[in-house]
């Protein structure tokens, strides 16, 4: 009986990584914990941030509980109650609910052939200037490249002023040559390094970095119960730091993606996938592979996905029901760019731990589910 192939591989991960995480969480348990306000960061802590630094080539880390304490942390940074923001109709719903925890309002925008926000659905509403928003957030959905440089342009001509907040929840390992990475032109990105992230904590945890020091500075006052520096009370707060183990976990993680090139495995995964498959993947930029993502006919989804549970792939579906599908969001129904991803995307196991008989295997189910 062949065993089961995972979206997510925690199993194999601990198969073959255990000790290391082991390893890492003895000596962190030896180090104080981070004081209360945050000020003080443990010695792991500090050597995170300074990896996630050269990684990413933004300056400023804080790392969180979780991504959706990123997002509303985010929001509660840039923005204030009764702001109006824009995000795309698409995506997780923490996106939807960060900002309305800020009681704003909500602008839902449709996606494009990426699965990201559009640019030219972004530039009509821009061009009408009765319309009003103080935020936008970008999502890199699956890891796939949103269309920065378009994006930008378009705020840069009608909405100068407008801050952008970027949702790159499991894109760490992004690096555009030709788009901005993450960070570079956003005022702040947030990140998830839950475990089914890759790197991953073992269970949840966030981070939020930016290029500029008085946002950075912001974000530590309100991930510190709205503490200063000068330990004054200056605001509303919340308390949402990763403990000292959980970084010690992701640092050792990060070092395992570096000496194992995992990265690079994924993309080959995802290479053969195009290469064998009768089905295409999402097009764009995709430096980080997530998942793999392909689109099918919405007659012939349910029918694959029986086929690749019959030899238990675990592939599946994602964010199958719109927020417009959901009455409390009111969002806007009938998104041509939505209805085409909730209707006709399956996610395939693309991780680092695949062999290449799981691929065969998948391959040779999908060419004769066609």
């Amino acid at each position: 009986m062949p065993k089961a192939i995972p979206c997510i591989p925690h199993v194999q991960r601990m198969e073959t990584h255990k000790l290391e995480y082991l390893r890492a969480i003895n000596m962190a348990i030896n180090y104080p914990f981070q004081s209360e306000d945050g000020r003080e960061p443990s010695a792991d802590h500090s050597a995170l941030a300074r990896q996630c630094k050269k990684l990413t080539e933004i300056e400023n880390w804080l790392f969180t509980n979780c991504c959706t304490d990123s997002l509303q942390i985010a929001f509660h940074t840039l923005c204030n109650p009764g702001d109006t923001v824009i995000i795309p109709a698409y995506g997780w719903r923490a996106i939807a609910n960060a900002p309305r925890f800020m009681q704003m309002q909500v602008i839902y925008c449709d996606i494009d052939e990426t699965g990201n926000l559009c640019p030219f659905a972004l530039e009509e509403w821009a061009k009408n200037k009765s319309n009003s928003a103080s935020a936008l957030i970008v999502i890199h959905n699956f890891g796939t490249m949103a269309k920065m440089s378009h994006i930008i342009s378009i705020l840069k001509t009608y909405r100068p002023n407008m801050k952008i907040i970027e949702d790159a929840a499991p894109s760490f390992y992004m690096d555009a040559p030709i788009d901005y990475k993450p960070g570079q032109a956003s005022d702040l990105v947030c990140y998830s390094f839950d475990f089914t992230k890759g790197p991953g904590t073992l269970g949840a945890g966030g981070g939020i970095a930016t290029r500029h020091a008085d946002i950075h500075e912001r974000i530590y006052e309100i991930q510190a119960h709205g503490t200063s520096k000068q330990k004054q009370i200056v605001g509303v707060g919340t308390k949402s730091f990763l403990d000292n183990t959980s970084c010690a976990v992701l640092l050792k993680e990060i070092q395992l993606y570096e000496q194992f090139e995992y990265r690079e495995q994924r993309r080959q995964v995802a290479t053969w996938y195009n290469n064998n498959l009768p089905f295409n993947s999402i097009p764009g930029e995709n430096y980080v592979w997530e998942r793999f993502s392909m689109f099918v006919p919405s007659d012939k989804v349910g029918n694959v996905l029986d086929k690749l549970h019959s030899i238990k792939c675990l592939a599946r579906t994602m964010f199958k029901e719109p927020m417009s599908s959901f009455p409390f969001y009111d969002a806007q129904e009938d998104l041509p760019g939505v209805k085409n991803f909730t209707e006709n995307l399956i996610h395939l196991p693309s991780h680092h731990f695949m062999k290449h008989e799981e691929l065969v295997r998948i391959a040779e189910t999908l060419n004769e589910a066609v």
